[in-house]
């Protein structure tokens, strides 16, 4: 399987984006984080904008455009040129006119989807800009204006099992990898799916919650099954409907409403 673009290490994962806002940080997402500015009263201000009130009406009609589904009306909320980083190349979108044509290779149902989910009071802030989700999409100030200064989309190798933000598994499965070398089974039980399967010889048991599997964890974890997790390459990987195959079959993984974890362990 082709290796997606946006695979990176687990420390990068944990790190913010460098660079300029609109022109770099479609290679270095990391994971959501607080606002953090110098001053709590303006959280935004390191970004350069200084009416707190000012950005939070802006975000909340970008998000109702996005949600009730008008382009023209989310056009209206971007800061133009604009960026689009794609497939490691950024192409300019320089006008409403062009924005609305392509508004759906623009803002994908991942963009969308990690937009409309995100909390005002949990956006990620620094002097690049202010960051939606993992990258998808960055807010700025320009000309006295508030806009959309750059989206990220992200190939998502995963879609086919169901799984809607790649970077999410890629996270999940570095943590998983990470905390079964380590040896910390409470940490592995999270990122289980329960009822767990756990199949032998013909015959499965169900583990019902991470009380029980953290109790029957050397069982269920056997050698055989923690070296094919631990050997294994994300971009590797095999995918289809069924969810994400772990080595020749040992763990599968997948996604349960908004949870992204092993829902079955053959031994």
């Amino acid at each position: 399987m082709k290796k997606a673009a946006i695979i990176l290490s687990f420390s990068i994962l944990l790190t913010a984006f460098s660079g300029q806002a609109w022109a770099e940080q479609s290679t270095k997402p990391s994971t959501p984080a607080s606002v953090t500015s110098l001053d709590s009263k303006n959280p935004y201000e390191i970004a350069g904008i200084n009416d707190p009130a000012e950005f939070t009406t802006y975000f909340a009609k970008l998000q109702k455009a996005v949600k009730d589904n008008k382009p023209a009306e989310v056009a209206d909320l971007i800061s133009y040129p604009m960026n689009l980083n794609k497939d490691n190349k950024t192409y300019v979108i320089y006008s409403k006119a062009e924005f609305i044509k392509k508004y759906d290779r623009i803002f994908t149902s991942l963009v969308r989807d990690n937009l409309l989910a995100q909390k005002v009071d949990k956006l990620f802030v620094n002097y690049q800009g202010i960051m939606v989700g993992y990258g998808d999409l960055w807010m700025g100030k320009r000309n006295n204006k508030i806009g959309v200064i750059a989206v990220n989309i992200f190939n998502n190798p995963y879609e086919v099992a169901g799984i809607k933000n790649p970077i999410v598994f890629e996270h999940n499965f570095s943590l998983l990898q990470k905390y079964v070398i380590e040896a910390k089974k409470s940490e592995v039980a999270n990122l289980m799916v329960y009822p767990l399967k756990v199949n032998n010889k013909g015959k499965t048991t169900e583990i019902k919650t991470q009380k029980d599997f953290i109790a029957k964890y050397d069982k269920i974890m056997t050698a055989k099954v923690k070296k094919a997790l631990i050997v294994q390459k994300v971009d590797k990987v095999f995918v289809n409907w069924k969810g994400v195959m772990i080595g020749n079959g040992e763990l599968w993984i997948g996604q349960f409403g908004e949870q992204v974890g092993v829902f079955a362990i053959n031994q």
